[in-house]
């Protein structure tokens, strides 16, 4: 019997957790915040002036050396549009996000950014979150470094 009542909480759990409009998050995944975002995309910038691009973008995609935790995590593309680490997407290293026409989406205007005379700021788009498993609203503070653009997002999940 015990095993039931188990089971049953269990089951109705799994149930509320994607019930519509519901935040459900996979709990080893802390909810990155806009000022976490940015204050890891200025580490990130940092360690890859200070140790190169060889250090630095292996370390990224790897999640080592604290560049990620949960849904924060750091990535790196070139300005043709090519992403070089991806702590979030390995599966993406290498591959033209942008595409040929410069026309991909976020990208682009991350990308248009990184170009300003500014060469840093916030993006906003939407992306498909690892911990939620759904799209959702998110910020990407933006970084220039040389010829590398830097960038770290948080998710603007609004509170249920």
């Amino acid at each position: 019997m015990p095993f039931r009542k188990a089971a049953a909480a269990l089951l109705l759990l799994s149930i509320l957790s994607v019930a519509p409009g519901a935040r459900a998050f996979d709990p080893r995944c802390p909810v990155a915040t806009e000022e976490r975002a940015r204050a890891l995309a200025e580490r990130a910038a940092a360690f890859l002036k200070s140790n190169g691009a060889e250090v630095a973008l292996p370390a990224f995609t790897a999640r080592t050396h604290g560049f990620g935790a949960g849904d924060l995590y750091v990535f790196v593309f070139d300005f043709h549009g090519t992403m070089l680490a991806s702590g979030g997407w390995p599966e993406h290293v290498g591959v033209n996000v942008v595409g040929p026409d410069g026309a991909g989406g976020p990208y682009a205007r991350i990308r248009r950014l990184a170009a300003s005379p500014a060469g840093r700021g916030w993006v906003r788009y939407n992306w498909y979150s690892p911990c939620t498993r759904s799209m959702q609203p998110k910020m990407t503070y933006v970084i220039r470094v040389g010829r590398y653009i830097v960038g770290v997002g948080a998710y603007t999940i609004p509170s249920v």
